[in-house]
């Protein structure tokens, strides 16, 4: 694993874990401006627009954004999906995909965005995620830049924020059918996982020092039940519990799943202890780019079909 690697991980983990705390309790986002049609509008007539965003924030857009600097790599991959890259005038050090992405002039980091640089691009419209990035939401409001939280605890969480985009930004038809076709897949996957008959147990590893899984309220967890397996990490008090290996062993998952920028799977299968996990024993331990679980992003769904192949592969 790369410096880079390493880096991004620890940087966005912390952040979600900031991120789904400070969602708990928060509103759904959604569009409620007097001008608002319906779903699949596009053009000046969708204008003015009031929205709620995640945070329970009215915001309203009074036209269509020509100039935007998205804050979060999710928004940035959905506003690429939505065909908007030409409109994006400025996103964060991590905003990598698509690769286009990297070509955008840069605003600073994550957890602390340069609030100078962002003005001087001269924004109509700033898409920010909850949590570490409140400080410079509030610093947007003061200065009278036009901003919009979005974020999703689940997958609906991310369909809803596909069409919320959409609408704002006068790609509410295109939107409607990017929507479209990822439920289509999500509904393929529920279709095939609906003629097995079992559950297997499945461990993904968040963090290996301490050692952490995916618990309750997590992508990751809702992710697993949807490919049809049982999380052990599911009835856990905590979004992200600590494991011990005694534990570990107890639970005796039947598959063990690790995010590709820390570990190999042959790191996993040679730790101290885990040789008589049944996981390790059959075989059945596996990478997937953290990316796709944990990015409440399009690719969301990518990351639903592999997790699927990997817990029921006789279905697929």
């Amino acid at each position: 694993m790369t410096a880079k690697s390493y880096t991004k991980t620890i940087v966005l983990f912390i952040a979600v874990l900031v991120l789904l705390t400070s969602l708990t309790g928060c509103s759904d986002s959604q569009v409620t401006g007097s001008n608002y049609g319906g779903q699949g509008r596009t053009g000046s007539d969708v204008y003015p627009v009031t929205v709620t965003d995640v945070l329970g924030r009215e915001v309203t857009v009074a036209r269509e954004p020509e100039r935007i600097v998205s804050l979060s790599p999710a928004v940035t991959e959905i506003l690429f999906t939505l065909n908007l890259d030409e409109k994006i005038v400025g996103v964060t050090d991590y905003c990598d995909y698509p690769a286009a992405a990297l070509d955008k002039p840069k605003v600073g980091g994550f957890a602390n965005p340069n609030m100078e640089v962002i003005i001087n691009l001269e924004p109509d419209l700033v898409f920010t995620s909850a949590g570490v990035q409140e400080d410079i939401l509030h610093q947007l409001e003061k200065v009278g830049i036009t901003a919009v939280v979005l974020d999703a605890e689940d997958i609906e969480g991310v369909l809803n924020n596909i069409k919320l985009a959409g609408e704002i930004t006068g790609s509410g038809e295109k939107a409607a059918e990017v929507v479209s076709n990822l439920q289509k897949r999500i509904d393929n996957v529920a279709e095939k996982i609906s003629k097995t008959n079992t559950r297997p147990s499945v461990f993904f590893e968040v963090w290996d020092d301490p050692l952490m899984s995916a618990g309750p309220g997590s992508f990751i967890d809702d992710l697993i039940k949807r490919a049809g397996g049982r999380n052990i990490a599911g009835d856990a008090r905590e979004r992200y519990p600590k494991f011990n290996l005694e534990v570990l062993l107890a639970e005796n998952p039947d598959i063990y799943i690790i995010n590709s920028h820390a570990h190999k799977p042959e790191d996993i299968k040679a730790r101290d202890g885990y040789a008589s996990l049944r996981a390790v024993q059959h075989d059945r331990v596996y990478s997937i780019e953290d990316d796709l679980v944990t990015l409440p992003g399009p690719r969301i769904v990518t990351g639903l079909e592999e997790m699927a192949r990997i817990i029921h592969p006789e279905v697929f």
